[in-house]
């Protein structure tokens, strides 16, 4: 029996062959992940609330469309902020979705900014940052925007999981949304996010995770309802630089999910909260706010807010100050203004104005620590922030 060698040339061609049949693999293992396609069974399947009725697309941006319907649709103003909430998301976790935002009438969800499926439905009414049911500030609705962003991500990365073909015909015959419910929850997601957290997995017929130690979980309020609020929790807080409710492994984690190389780079432009003050909502007359600058901000930016922090009981006005300089220094914040006041009565002032990536700020501390001829003074320092977005 003979057998027939390749020549030289032969050998080439076929080596080059295996490079390139390599270079695809690679390049498609490197690709962006691409989805099956759902039908509208699959989405009833997988218990995706259905989109609402007559629905259309009123603009595509970044491959993502906004959904309304010929009676609710998104003001000029709320496409800019959908637009400049998405330029704002860390590309790492916009590679999973959402397939659209959708406007729905008040009262088709539960809640007005929800995500399910492929679709994050965030209702008009989500913008709005005046009045006590309100998100507080623009920066509040951009983080519940990240939220449900998560959520979606958590959705797309199931859907690795599951072997739709086995679930169609198990939905088919018993209607039993089982193999979904599973494939939900055993994901490596979920498990990277549960080995360094208070969550622990209990594998039976259907994964559940249950919260070991409730009441000192490092989370916000809302984290402590389920794994996946948590996570999503997680995400939004490290996005806009919101590090006080968290533990130092869930903001490692999240930093890790979204691809950041450290610390210092996932919080590079955003406000620096601190445990010594929180966020509360309260009347802009208590502070003697210079309102001629809240004009001037409304003027030079489309969209503009004011914010308003206390400080607690062990927070002091020097410290504060000290806090928020080194702060916006160490977060990337150009500033061009520093100013100390003292006002009648003895009470101080302290004036900063930062100008940011995503946005400019000015912020008056005002304290009534050494004030007099007060029967009755506020025992906290106030923080009024202003802020002008550049849309």
């Amino acid at each position: 029996m003979f057998i027939l060698l390749p020549n030289i040339k032969q050998k080439r061609l076929i080596a080059v062959c295996l490079f390139l049949f390599w270079a695809m693999t690679c390049f498609n293992a490197f690709a962006k992940k691409e989805f099956p396609s759902l039908t509208s069974q699959d989405l009833k399947m997988l218990g995706v609330v259905n989109l609402p009725k007559n629905i259309v697309i009123q603009e595509s941006y970044k491959g993502i469309k906004f959904f309304a319907t010929p009676s609710k649709r998104y003001s000029n103003e709320q496409i800019i902020l959908l637009k400049f909430f998405i330029d704002r998301t860390p590309s790492a976790l916009l590679e999973y979705g959402p397939d659209a935002i959708v406007n729905a009438e008040a009262g088709f969800l539960p809640s007005m900014a929800q995500a399910s499926g492929p679709f994050v439905f965030f209702e008009s009414t989500a913008f709005n940052t005046d009045g006590f049911w309100s998100a507080g500030s623009l920066e509040d609705v951009f983080r519940g925007f990240i939220h449900e962003l998560v959520h979606v991500y958590q959705f797309r990365k199931a859907l690795e999981t599951i072997d739709l073909e086995k679930a169609r015909t198990k939905f088919k015959h018993s209607r039993s949304q089982t193999l979904w419910d599973f494939a939900v929850m055993d994901t490596n997601l979920i498990g990277s996010f549960a080995n360094i957290t208070e969550w622990k997995l209990d594998k039976g017929c259907i994964t559940t995770a249950r919260l070991t130690d409730f009441k000192n979980a490092k989370t916000s309020n809302y984290g402590r309802v389920s794994i996946m609020e948590d996570m999503a929790e997680t995400v939004s807080l490290v996005t806009i630089g919101d590090l006080t409710p968290l533990s130092d492994q869930r903001i490692q984690w999240a930093i890790n999910f979204l691809g950041y190389k450290s610390l210092e780079a996932a919080l590079k432009d955003t406000f620096p909260y601190s445990k010594q003050f929180e966020l509360v909502k309260m009347g802009s007359s208590i502070t003697k706010f210079n309102h001629d600058k809240v004009q001037e901000y409304k003027k030079k930016y489309k969209i503009s807010d004011v914010a308003h922090f206390v400080s607690k009981n062990d927070g002091h006005f020097q410290e504060i100050v000290s806090i928020l300089a080194q702060g916006f220094s160490n977060r990337g914040w150009k500033n061009i203004l520093t100013k100390d006041v003292t006002l009648k009565h003895n009470i101080k002032k302290h004036i900063f104005e930062y100008q940011g990536k995503w946005r400019d700020v000015y912020i008056e501390v005002i304290s009534y620590e050494d004030a007099t001829g007060y029967l009755r003074k506020p025992e906290k320092s106030i923080i009024t922030v202003l802020s002008g977005y550049k849309l």
